[in-house]
């Protein structure tokens, strides 16, 4: 009788209500988190994205200008990659006409195959010097899609690495309170049993 005196008592601990009741809310709370939370998180960050890629593309738009400019090396033939893709272009010495007049010399990524002497597009900044073609639509939008999928899948694996360690953190001062709880019940049973 005492034993069950006990085991009742431990059943109606508050402390356990409490644990069993943020357990049974963990799940879906989890769940939705997971369903309309990630996908949010991802969303804001792609808006966030968007306008920071925007303001740069305009930037590298009103700063970078192409130009034409004489190959003053050959560029070698394309490398044939395994899956059968022609490699991309290769670093390749340059001569061209600045905005202001003066000639300048530096080297370019240029398509494979030309010759000596044959023009190419190179891009260059307000003062003359080279640099990289400017972002476009396609390349913003593909940063903020990254953005918007990385940010969710973060906030994702946030959400369910924090519920793991919840459940399991529970689980285990649920378990400790058993074994204590047993070892004061545990030797009251063997007595009638045994």
């Amino acid at each position: 009788m005492r034993a069950a005196k006990r085991w009742w008592r431990w059943r109606r601990n508050p402390l356990r209500r409490k644990v069993d009741v943020v357990d049974a809310w963990l799940g879906p709370v989890t769940a939705l988190l997971l369903v309309a939370g990630a996908p949010a998180a991802g969303f804001c960050a792609a808006s966030w994205s968007y306008g920071v890629q925007n303001q740069i593309m305009r930037e590298q738009q009103r700063s970078r200008h192409p130009v034409t400019a004489e190959l003053m090396q050959d560029v070698p033939e394309p490398r044939y990659q395994r899956d059968g893709a022609v490699g991309g272009g290769f670093p390749t010495k340059v001569r061209w006409k600045t905005p202001g007049g003066s000639v300048r010399t530096g080297e370019a990524e240029v398509a494979a195959g030309k010759r000596k002497g044959e023009n190419t597009t190179v891009w260059v900044l307000n003062d003359g010097r080279l640099t990289v073609k400017p972002l476009g639509h396609d390349d913003m939008l593909a940063a903020v899609t990254a953005t918007g999928v990385w940010v969710g899948v973060g906030a994702g694996a946030a959400v369910f690495s924090a519920a793991w360690w919840a459940r399991h953190t529970m689980d285990r001062r649920r378990l400790d309170a058993w074994g204590k709880e047993w070892a004061q019940v545990g030797p009251l049973w063997r007595r009638r049993t045994g």
